[in-house]
């Protein structure tokens, strides 16, 4: 039997297409769950090298798989940073720029979903931000987070209960 040498090369180019393709939502997951674009870039980069590596499919037509393995990475850091006592990844939301009615609606409202997300531990938060910002399934979410699909279901109802101010504050 003979080995096609241009296979793995036609491999690794697809599989680079699929990662450039999806790259800004993948930027953009990351960002969100660790709440700073320095990290989400060093976190998309990780997931580039591991994809490139052989450590996906680039058969799949879908993001679900990279959407994924960014999650994981981002996970592994916010637990990493947890385990290491830091509270906040990212900088501190500025004060808002006076005078600019635009630019000053766009910051309350970045603040504002700052607050609320800051108001959801990370699980809830990362159930949150897959499913309502980035539409995933629920048992996409459980592959990725390692839960099962009902426990998903249970954290983002929670996580939504507590969005919509109706869980009492303790």
């Amino acid at each position: 039997m003979e080995r096609n040498p241009e296979r793995p090369a036609e491999e690794r180019r697809r599989a680079s297409q699929a990662f450039e393709e999806h790259a800004a939502l993948l930027h953009e997951v990351a960002r969100s769950m660790l709440g700073d674009a320095g990290e989400a870039a060093r976190v998309v980069e990780e997931a580039r090298t591991r994809w490139l590596a052989g450590q996906g499919d680039p058969s799949e037509g879908s993001p679900d798989a990279l959407i994924g393995l960014v999650s994981v990475l981002a996970l592994t850091r916010l637990r990493a940073a947890q385990a290491n006592g830091e509270e906040h990844i990212g900088p501190w939301l500025p004060e808002p720029l006076r005078g600019e009615p635009d630019l000053k609606m766009a910051e309350s409202v970045s603040a504002a979903l700052a607050t609320v997300l800051g108001m959801l531990d990370q699980e809830e938060r990362t159930v949150f931000m897959l499913r309502h910002g980035f539409g995933l399934a629920y048992a996409d979410i459980a592959s990725v987070t390692g839960l099962t699909e009902e426990g998903v279901r249970g954290i983002d109802a929670r996580a939504k209960a507590q969005v919509r101010c109706e869980v009492p504050h303790l």
